[in-house]
């Protein structure tokens, strides 16, 4: 989909239960967060999927639109928790 110029892929990831919180973070920052089922619209690029709060943490490449399940994510390789970096304020 493009809007205003820019390109989003439809991501959808299903959980194994209906109350898993999926939580998708891009650079350590949360994105968005549902429970569930999560559908969204995002940017290309890497980002980062956990099932539930503080668990394990996978990598997740968006290039085009996909639907994935957790046991597709989960049986691929896990990743660790990126560090959000902060700009450096400019009053400094």
């Amino acid at each position: 989909m493009f809007q205003d110029g820019i390109e989003y892929f439809d991501v959808v990831i299903v959980a194994r239960s209906p109350v898993t919180g999926i939580w998708l973070a891009h650079e350590g920052h949360l994105v968005q967060r549902s429970d569930g089922i999560l559908e969204t619209s995002i940017l290309a690029g890497d980002y980062t999927v956990e099932f539930g709060l503080g668990t394990q943490t996978f990598p997740l490449h968006v290039a085009k639109d996909i639907r994935l399940t957790e046991e597709e994510i989960t049986a691929g390789p896990s990743c660790p928790r990126p560090i959000p970096q902060l700009a450096p304020d400019s009053d400094s």
